[in-house]
C-alpha cells in the first residue's frame, strides 16, 4: 500500500531568490526624487546626503553649491545637439565606476543627477542622435545654427527608458538622487485640445516622467514658505504625491542626513503595545 507523499508546511519551499522584507535595511543605497519650483533649495537638499557625493550638474549652476562640504561637481550639458557629449560621459563615468566597484575600489556613497528636467534635452540629443533623422525635425535659427526637435512617442519612452537604466544602475552603487522641477499636474482624462484641465496637485516636469517616479523608494516636494523657511513633504497630501518608506513625520527638514538619522532613530525604538 502506498504511503501519501508528505507536503512541506513552508509554503515557500522550493522557491529561491526570496528576500524577507524584515531583513531589509530600508536607508540602504537610497533612491531619492527631489521636486520642486526653481530657487526652493533642491540642489542644496539633495547636498545634504551621505558623502562623498558626485554631482552632476546638467542646469549649469555648479555655483549654487558653492561652499558645500565632501561634494564634488561635474557640469554635463551639450553645446550642440549635431555632437552631444554629455550622456556619453556619464555613461563613461559609470563604466569607470563599475569596474572601481569589482576591484573593490572606493566609489562615491552618492549619486545626484542636477536636474532630471534639463537632462532629459542631453537625453533626448543623444537619442535622435543614434536614431537618425525620422525622429527629430530641424528649425534653422541663422545660417550656421540649427534646433533639433525631437518627435514622435518612441522618443518620449526612449528618454523614460534611458531614466530608468541610469537609476537602476547607479542604484546598484549608491545612494541616487534626481532632482526634478515642478509643474501643475494635467488632467489627461478632463483635458481638451481647446483647453487644459489640472488636477490640482504637483507633478514632475515633463510630466510624462512622472511614472518614473515609481522606481524611487523616496519622493520628496521642498518649497518655501512666506516666511523664508523650507519645508520638505514625505507624505502624500493635498498638494503632491510625495512617499517615504522611512520612518518620517509628514514634514521634515531639507537634510537628508538628518532624515536618516530619524529613522534609525526610531527603528531602534522598543515596539509600543
Amino acid at each position: 500500500m502506498s504511503s501519501t507523499p508528505s507536503i512541506p508546511s513552508d509554503p515557500f519551499a522550493g522557491l529561491s531568490g526570496l528576500i524577507n522584507p524584515a531583513q531589509i535595511a530600508s536607508e540602504a543605497w537610497l533612491k531619492i526624487a527631489i521636486i520642486g519650483e526653481p530657487k526652493t533649495g533642491k540642489s542644496w537638499m539633495a547636498s545634504t546626503a551621505p558623502g562623498p557625493t558626485l554631482i552632476y550638474d546638467f542646469d549649469g549652476r555648479a555655483a549654487s553649491l558653492r561652499g558645500k562640504p565632501n561634494v564634488m561637481v561635474k557640469t554635463v550639458q551639450d553645446i550642440s545637439q549635431v555632437s552631444p557629449w554629455a550622456m556619453a560621459e556619464v555613461e563613461k563615468d559609470l563604466n569607470n565606476f563599475k569596474y572601481r566597484k569589482s576591484k573593490g575600489l572606493p566609489n562615491p556613497t552618492t549619486f545626484v543627477f542636477d536636474s532630471v528636467s534639463y537632462m532629459k534635452k542631453a537625453m533626448e540629443n543623444e537619442l535622435m542622435k543614434q536614431m537618425g533623422k525620422d525622429y527629430y525635425r530641424e528649425i534653422k535659427l541663422s545660417p550656421i545654427s540649427i534646433l533639433r526637435v525631437p518627435q514622435g512617442w518612441d522618443v518620449i519612452n526612449g528618454v523614460k527608458g534611458y531614466l530608468e537604466y541610469l537609476v537602476a544602475e547607479f542604484g546598484t552603487l549608491g545612494n541616487i538622487i534626481c532632482v526634478f522641477h515642478v509643474r501643475d499636474e494635467k488632467d489627461r482624462d478632463k483635458s481638451t485640445a481647446k483647453e487644459t484641465a489640472y488636477t490640482g496637485k504637483l507633478t514632475v516636469d515633463p510630466q510624462y516622467l512622472a511614472s518614473v517616479l515609481s522606481v524611487f523608494n523616496e519622493v520628496y516636494y521642498i518649497s518655501v514658505d512666506s516666511g523664508g523657511r523650507y519645508k520638505v513633504v514625505v507624505k502624500p497630501n493635498y498638494e503632491c504625491r510625495a512617499s517615504t518608506t522611512l520612518l518620517l513625520d509628514a514634514n521634515e527638514e531639507p537634510d537628508i542626513q538628518a532624515i536618516i538619522a530619524k529613522h534609525k532613530k526610531r527603528l531602534a525604538e522598543p515596539v509600543k503595545k
